[in-house]
């Protein structure tokens, strides 16, 4: 047996293309066929993802975990790693229940150790920083899974489902390769595999677990309770009154449970909405912020809202029923196509250098054909203030169909804004009380 050295604490997340098996065999497993073209550039939407996750890592090294392993294998990517050994749940549990009292007291000083409230703070700020690797990590799956969704249904394919589960590793050392093998004895793997057996649609699941040791943050675990709604088209009823330009808003709902016996032993599921979880990459930068110790510039009402939401959170006693309050939160635009690092600098600055910078590559990229001369030109033409006569947007009356719109589009559109713009922020209506 081995001991606890020898053994890890680890996570995994296994994100499979849905229904590809049944794709190949309508080609006949002949890629030659047009079917079988359409399989093969649902395996290009993987690498796609794979290469936009690379790319964002090399810039923004600091919003992804130190020491993660990835591995594709046909229709599936799979990507572990390990968590700290403080985090090992005691023998006969499958997930982390709290710092055992040895840990606690090699880990503390007497004098953190003296009064209830200096231990507390003390024991807190250790989780925090034992779970940020894996609060980093949940946050680009959740980003690479929306990416790949949107990839997917561009060209009306199923979509891919996401499960990340946690487990023990036996490290093991490929004789093959001379170094270790992440996925070899590596029962979070088995777990996230088995597990997507049993679990359906196009959605993305954590065990318990997890979202347990992520709620030690307590910014994390407000964006884990934006994460609970999922969003379904309501059914239309004709005793509704509803205006011939619209249709029924979509309905909130909390997904149960689903509880898994794997390896003889339970473990829960839940199916969370990915758009909120996105954020979670961000909370380790901008933490400075969210505990008081720098003043954020709130000028811009589209993160001025999104810092706000992670700030203050939801509690749900104060819901009314099952409806959480409308936030950009839920849009589902901070996926691989947007850079991670601009919130942090709207927050720091106001304006983002990265933007700027994107929007400047895309000129030039559409105009690489012009001299200086022509760009300097067209760049004066956009620049001129025209005054149009159009009919003006009532942030009152819009709101539902604004808080749907990425950051870049509700900015050009706010000239046309009629109502104050704060509106827009973050409704305290069912804030969490925080003291």
């Amino acid at each position: 047996m081995a001991n606890k050295e020898d053994v890890k604490y680890c996570v995994c997340a296994m994100i499979d293309l849905l229904g590809f098996s049944s794709h190949l065999e309508m080609s006949a497993y002949d890629l030659r066929t047009s079917i079988g073209k359409q399989a093969v550039s649902r395996l290009e939407n993987l690498e796609k993802v794979l290469y936009d996750l690379n790319s964002e890592k090399g810039r923004r090294n600091e919003y992804y975990p130190p020491d993660f392993h990835v591995q594709r294998i046909n229709d599936a990517i799979f990507f572990t790693m390990d968590l700290d050994d403080l985090l090992i749940p005691s023998v006969g549990r499958t997930n982390f229940q709290g710092l055992s009292s040895d840990a606690s007291d090699k880990l503390f000083t007497e004098e953190q150790s003296e009064t209830w409230e200096k231990y507390h703070a003390a024991y807190t700020d250790k989780l925090i920083s034992l779970v940020e690797p894996l609060i980093k990590f949940v946050g680009f799956i959740s980003r690479l899974h929306i990416s790949l969704n949107k990839l997917e249904s561009q060209s009306y394919f199923p979509g891919a489902k996401t499960v990340i589960s946690t487990g023990f590793r036996r490290p093991f050392l490929s004789n093959l390769k001379s170094e270790e093998d992440y996925f070899s004895a590596n029962f979070a793997l088995s777990n996230a595999y088995l597990a997507e057996k049993s679990l359906g649609g196009p959605s993305l699941y954590l065990d318990s677990g997890i979202l347990q040791m992520i709620s030690f943050n307590k910014y994390a675990k407000h964006i884990l309770r934006f994460a609970h709604f999922q969003f379904k088209t309501a059914s239309f009823n004709c005793f509704d009154n509803y205006d011939y330009l619209t249709s029924p808003s979509a309905e909130a709902i909390i997904s149960d449970p689903v509880e898994i016996k794997l390896f003889r032993k339970e473990y829960q599921f839940i199916n969370l909405n990915p758009s909120p979880l996105t954020h979670l990459q961000n909370i380790p930068i901008i933490m400075s912020y969210l505990t008081d110790k720098e003043n954020p510039d709130l000028s811009n009402i589209y993160y001025k809202h999104i810092y706000n939401a992670i700030k203050k959170g939801i509690n749900r006693k104060k819901l009314k029923g099952s409806k959480p309050p409308q936030s950009f939160i839920f849009n589902g635009t901070n996926d691989l196509s947007n850079d991670i690092g601009i919130l942090y600098e709207f927050l720091a600055t106001g304006e983002s250098k990265t933007r700027e910078d994107i929007k400047e590559k895309k000129f030039n990229e559409e105009h690489a054909n012009l001299t200086e001369e022509g760009k300097s030109k067209i760049r004066e033409l956009m620049n001129q203030v025209v005054k149009l006569d159009v009919e003006t947007i009532k942030i009152e009356e819009s709101k539902n169909d604004l808080f749907k719109m990425n950051e870049e589009t509700l900015i050009s559109l706010s000239i046309m804004f009629e109502g104050d713009l704060q509106l827009l922020d973050f409704s305290d209506d069912s804030v969490e009380n925080l003291e």
